[in-house]
């Protein structure tokens, strides 16, 4: 696995972890009612960006 991919799965699961812990907890104080397998996708969707948004970094960089 080329270190490029490596780094950004990392970066993807780390965001996801974030993602995940801050929604579960912030969710409920704002009054938000959103069942854990939404909070997993909106998650989902930031280390998806994330992904992105890293290709998208090391296309402009080359």
């Amino acid at each position: 696995m080329s270190e490029e991919l490596k780094d950004m799965l990392e970066r993807a699961f780390w965001t996801f972890i974030e993602a995940f812990i801050g929604a579960l907890t912030i969710a409920p104080l704002v009054g938000i009612e959103a069942e854990t397998v939404q909070l997993a996708a909106l998650s989902g969707g930031a280390a998806a960006l994330s992904v992105v948004k890293t290709f998208a970094k090391k296309q402009v960089t080359k």
